[in-house]
């Protein structure tokens, strides 16, 4: 009788952890398909496209700004933020993409992609380095943006434009 149990515990034990994997193996398939989106984003962004920018939100995305009780954006928010830096600054770069995926509360891979960006660009000639960022893109099942939340100096990148404006 021990033996059955236990041969009962080693093959459900066996059952759920392939489970899991196999809910690995989808989140991190959907992981790196998103990650695909988001590179392709920035690279719209860098090439100042806010059209093709603007393809890879939904129309109900909500982006959560990095600025001390700041508004949550809507798309048409977005895009005029994008397009704010786009007639402020010159060669825009998202450099040291790294890419992580976001998980659910049991730690498996969601779809989501968390993102480590360091964006450097020109102010009227000047170079404005290591703006670093955090940020977090969640996906609809269309794979189209629904949700960015963006963790960045603000202040700083702010005085770094007023310092180099005055120049």
């Amino acid at each position: 009788m021990k033996k059955i149990v236990l041969l009962l515990l080693i093959s459900g034990s066996l059952l759920s952890c392939n489970q899991n994997q196999n809910q690995i193996d989808q989140g991190m398939a959907l992981f790196n398909q998103n990650a695909k989106r988001v590179h392709e984003l920035f690279n719209a962004l860098e090439n100042e496209d806010l059209n093709t920018a603007a393809s890879f939100f939904s129309e109900d995305v909500k982006f959560n700004q990095p600025a001390y009780e700041g508004k949550e954006w809507d798309k048409e928010g977005i895009l005029q933020n994008y397009n704010g830096f786009f007639q402020l600054l010159n060669n825009i770069k998202a450099n040291d993409r790294d890419f992580y995926p976001g998980v659910d509360a049991k730690f498996i891979p969601d779809g989501a992609v968390r993102a480590y960006v360091k964006w450097t660009a020109d102010l009227e000639g000047n170079p404005m380095e290591g703006i670093k960022a955090y940020e977090v893109f969640v996906f609809d099942e269309n794979n189209k943006i629904i949700q960015v939340d963006e963790y960045m100096d603000v202040s700083g990148m702010l005085n770094k434009i007023g310092a180099l404006s005055s120049k």
